[in-house]
């Protein structure tokens, strides 16, 4: 299934990049680079692809780790998409002798809710949920083999020049070997501006308290330039750098957020 839906990714990228360079009747809504989601929501009727990889060094779990991972969102309403995120392929290095093991990723099906549009001083709200599926193997260390729930909430606004983005979330992590969950907490606080023409900036600070013996407390921070090849393809690359010593040391990454096909429009449901 996980391969399936690889293919499905780059079947869509390949079918749909070439008028994504062509037309601009529909724009990218991305959730790259950072951690924070924006509270916006993919156009009504458009599907659209994010895809990107990042290489990690030295944390508590592995001394290297990179990771291919995809996101197809479909903006079934005004308001509400749906999400289906998968890591396609997951490979790392530990201090185990086993030493590298490789892979495919978990599966993380969900949507996204946005409550209220910003208008004034109020800013954009949000909220969204997601279940990891748990199809990486938890033989190899690629995951945990239990699935985890996570709830969002998401507040953007523009402010003195900036686009803020907030987030806070509230997750149950699945217990290996057991059927309960931990409580986990994570909150993160992206800002981002243009820089000139087609390149942006964008630059965050996330973190979470301890969620059980075996994983910390962390904090971390993340900076990324953007280009727009047009308003319906956005390209991004950046630096994720570890504050704390439960953090990951440095992550270097990189990725695309294509807008790729109105359906509702093909199918002729709207104008």
């Amino acid at each position: 299934m996980p391969a399936l839906l690889a293919i499905i990714f780059f079947v869509l990228a390949s079918i749909s990049l070439r008028d994504a360079l062509r037309a601009e009747e529909i724009t990218a809504t991305p959730n790259r680079p950072g951690v924070a989601d924006p509270a916006d929501v993919t156009q009504k009727g458009v599907v659209e692809l994010e895809y990107g990889w990042e290489r990690a060094f030295r944390s508590s779990e592995f001394r290297t780790r990179s990771i291919a991972s995809g996101l197809l969102r479909f903006g079934l309403t005004e308001d509400f998409e749906l999400r289906l995120g998968i890591d396609n392929y997951v490979t790392q290095r530990s201090d185990d002798p086993e030493g590298r093991r490789s892979g495919v990723g978990d599966t993380t099906p969900g949507f996204k809710y946005r409550l209220t549009k910003g208008d004034g001083i109020w800013p954009t709200l949000a909220f969204s949920y997601e279940v990891k599926t748990p199809t990486a193997s938890r033989k190899k260390g690629l995951g945990s083999g239990r699935a985890d729930h996570n709830l969002f909430f998401l507040a953007s606004k523009d402010l003195l020049g900036l686009e803020w983005d907030f987030n806070y979330q509230l997750g149950w992590i699945g217990k290996e070997g057991k059927k309960s969950f931990d409580d986990s907490h994570l909150w993160a606080l992206s800002l981002s501006r243009p820089l000139f023409g087609p390149v942006g900036i964008s630059g965050e600070i996330y973190g979470g308290p301890r969620v059980n013996r075996q994983t910390p407390g962390f904090t971390g921070t993340d900076w990324a330039l953007t280009y727009a090849v047009t308003p319906r393809v956005i390209l991004d690359a950046g630096v994720d750098i570890g504050l704390t010593s439960a953090a990951r040391d440095i992550t270097y990454f990189a990725g695309i957020t294509i807008a790729l096909v109105d359906v509702y429009r093909r199918l002729g449901l709207k104008e």
